[in-house]
């Protein structure tokens, strides 16, 4: 890729992207399952996590979102991750952050859980 297309990640994004990933590879035999179980019922969406919120002994408030609802945020990443994903392998996670910012990531477990 040309060096004008590539784009510099600071370092404080760098950094939180990497514990997002982290913490979502932990998780991510149940988030799949909760995927999956949820893609069956209402279709295609994405796991929604609100990271601006956790209750002791309940963690951030989610939820399934279907690709419907998922539209009214206006993200076109978030569009396109969730238009492109394949239910069978992989699901997409949005974490809500502060700031009204999301990071969205399309994830591909390395084992399913059921």
């Amino acid at each position: 890729m040309p060096a004008e297309y590539k784009r510099e990640i600071p370092d404080w994004a760098r950094q939180e992207r990497e514990a997002d990933l982290a913490w979502i590879r932990a998780n991510s035999g149940l988030f799949f399952f909760l995927a999956t179980t949820s893609f069956d019922e209402h279709g295609r969406g994405a796991l929604l996590v609100d990271t601006t919120v956790q209750k002791p002994e309940q963690g951030h408030p989610s939820g399934y979102v279907p690709q419907e609802l998922l539209a009214k945020l206006h993200d076109n990443d978030i569009d396109r991750l969730v238009r492109e994903y394949e239910p069978d392998q992989e699901f997409v996670m949005v974490l809500w952050k502060t700031g009204d910012r999301t990071s969205a990531y399309r994830v591909r477990p390395l084992k399913r859980l059921n």
